[in-house]
């Protein structure tokens, strides 16, 4: 049967979109740019499994990585099962992602991960538009193109994280649920031709997609409601394979999950790689077996405390309605980690959505993981990844199979093109260190700048915090402002604008920006100039900057209180290219100045 052109056009478009990043990835060279996030201990763990064919952590692994790497291992996260494992320690993540990619890792220590990512990306690509193909029509190809490719899920391929696993297991494991529809059926046919299909090979399908979304639960256990809508679709199968279906789909799951535990277990680590005494290796941090005996491990786990996401302080719901709602606008719409700027091919699913074989309980089972990580991690529901919500990136793919109705190719471009504003740093430079020279994500586009809301609540944006007396504190939102050392002086770049996000548990209609002598006698502030309302014997001088209304208000990750959040632009025209130094202080009642 001859394909009609606009299928074989979009055919060519994401093959040459998965070929373009399998070229990039075996090109790009990982170690030129510093390792972020858990990187190190996954490039650890797959190293360890490839050359030593275990996952023990010891000086062995830590040598091969300084090796391999040219730096130390920031951001190794290892766990032991206790005081009784005789110094044991494990790599602190499931195994799953290191024995994917460790036959890679053996052939390329540093690019090998990338490759895998590229492969992994393609294959579940490829399994998606075949599996869409029967009811999206001659439009799949190109829609899980943009899909990819009008998000940031694409760019993962260049992270060495687990992350584009999870996606693309996800995936793989709905498009075997949902593969075997017809195009343009009715509810009520859309088995028809299907009933010759032996029990064996829908068990064997279904024990394939169990197993492939459990892949996510190893990692995160609120993707746990993924299963939801494969088990109503495996209701709806007729009745003499609905059995096989349902068996298939809990055992493939069931065998996963326990595949996984078992190998963390027997290698000396809990049954999840999030349990026992874990604790993270930062920089300036001692290593095990490299500064300390590996035996010593559980006593400084003790000391420090345990970040184990099984300890009940760890996982304590927040009802915050303040901070529900502004966690829930920035998910949204927010100018680092919106789903909406970032995922934007998501609402696809909605355009040719319908409703059968579960697919109406799609948007539901994700909403319900969503609310997990706002009302869990409120401070944190994005995983701190430099793309986007990388916390989204699994529950991504489930919604493309929303979409069961008969789509035209023209939607597809529509929506690729009102992502493009939001997208174009990345689609120009998707292999580029995540965080640019201005202390921000270089992936946030000058325009989601201006029309998107920063994230106030969120303590793993870049931006170092400050306290800076007087119960104020501050993040500094670039790198044209930094804090001196020692007291709560800051310094500024002369001649350059700074941004800071300045927090108070008071709402404040004005502050005092004090400047050192090398200041000129004007500041702009959001575009308006300002005059120093006091000048000092010692030649500094002082500014009173007004405030208006406070950007958000909402409790922190430090204080169950609301603190008063506004933001600051400021820029010292015809200052000396020299730090300047500046103090942030509440102007007191009884000298406030007007202004």
């Amino acid at each position: 049967m001859t394909r009609p052109r606009s299928e074989v056009a979009g055919w060519i478009v994401l093959g040459l979109l998965l070929l373009a990043t399998l070229v990039a990835a075996i090109a790009f060279d990982r170690a030129r740019l510093p390792l972020l996030g858990d990187e190190a201990t996954y490039a650890m763990q797959a190293a360890s499994l490839a050359w030593d064919f275990d996952l023990v952590y010891t000086k062995g692994d830590y040598d091969r990585f300084v090796a391999h790497w040219g730096a130390p291992p920031v951001g190794l996260i290892l766990q032991s099962r206790g005081r009784g494992s005789g110094g044991r320690l494990v790599y602190g993540k499931p195994p799953l992602y290191a024995l994917i990619t460790a036959p890679f890792i053996r052939i390329a220590p540093v690019r090998g991960a990338v490759v895998a990512n590229a492969l992994l990306l393609a294959a579940a690509a490829l399994l998606a538009a075949r599996a869409q193909r029967t009811r999206v029509g001659e439009a799949a190809p190109l829609w899980v193109a943009v899909f990819l490719f009008a998000s940031v899920a694409f760019a993962y391929v260049f992270w060495g994280e687990a992350d584009l696993l999870l996606l693309a297991a996800v995936a793989s494991g709905f498009a075997l649920v949902y593969g075997g529809d017809r195009t343009g059926a009715a509810p009520a046919s859309i088995y028809q031709g299907e009933d010759t299909v032996s029990r064996r090979r829908t068990f064997g399908r279904w024990l394939a997609a169990g197993m492939l979304l459990a892949i996510a639960v190893a990692y995160r256990p609120f993707y746990l409601v993924l299963f939801g809508p494969p088990f109503l679709a495996a209701l709806a199968l007729p009745r003499e394979r609905r059995k096989s279906g349902l068996a298939g789909l809990v055992l493939g799951a069931a065998l996963l999950l326990a595949a996984s535990g078992g190998l963390q277990f027997a290698a000396g680590g809990d049954w999840t790689g999030y349990g026992g005494q874990r604790q993270g290796i930062y920089e300036g941090n001692a290593y095990p077996a490299v500064d300390f005996p590996a035996s010593g491990w559980s006593e400084r786990v003790e000391t420090r405390g345990s970040a184990s996401w099984l300890r009940a302080e760890a996982v304590q719901p927040d009802f915050h309605p303040k901070l529900l709602g502004w966690n829930t606008l920035y998910f949204l719409v927010g100018q680092n980690v919106g789903v909406l700027p970032y995922f934007l091919p998501l609402m696809l699913g909605f355009l040719a959505a319908r409703g059968d074989r579960g697919r109406w309980a799609i948007p539901f089972a994700v909403l319900v993981a969503v609310a997990c990580f706002l009302l869990i991690r409120p401070f944190n529901f994005y995983g701190g990844g430099p793309l986007g919500n990388r916390y989204f990136l699994a529950l991504y793919p489930a919604l493309w199979f929303l979409a069961a109705r008969p789509a035209r190719p023209v939607w597809a471009l529509l929506v690729a093109a009102l992502a493009a504003p939001f997208l174009w740093p990345l689609w120009t430079r998707p292999t580029a260190y995540p965080i640019g020279p201005g202390g921000t994500y270089r992936m946030v586009s000058p325009v989601a700048r201006q029309i998107l809301p920063l994230e106030t609540t969120q303590n793993a944006l870049p931006g170092g915090q400050v306290a800076v007396g007087g119960g104020l504190w501050v993040k500094l939102l670039d790198h044209n402002v930094w804090p001196a050392r020692g007291g709560h002086e800051l310094r500024f770049a002369g001649g350059t604008t700074a941004r800071l996000l300045v927090g108070s548990p008071q709402p404040l209609d004005a502050l005092h920006l004090e400047f050192d002598a090398r200041a000129p006698t004007h500041l702009e502030v959001e575009g308006t100039e300002l005059r120093p309302v006091l000048l000092r014997p010692d030649g500094s001088i002082v500014f009173e900057v007004p405030l208006g209304t406070a950007r958000a208000v909402h409790p922190v990750w430090w204080s169950p209180y609301d603190h008063h959040h506004y933001v600051l632009d400021l820029h010292l025209p015809g200052a000396p290219a020299a730090p300047v130094g500046v103090r942030i202080r509440i102007p007191p009642s009884s000298d406030r100045l007007g202004i």
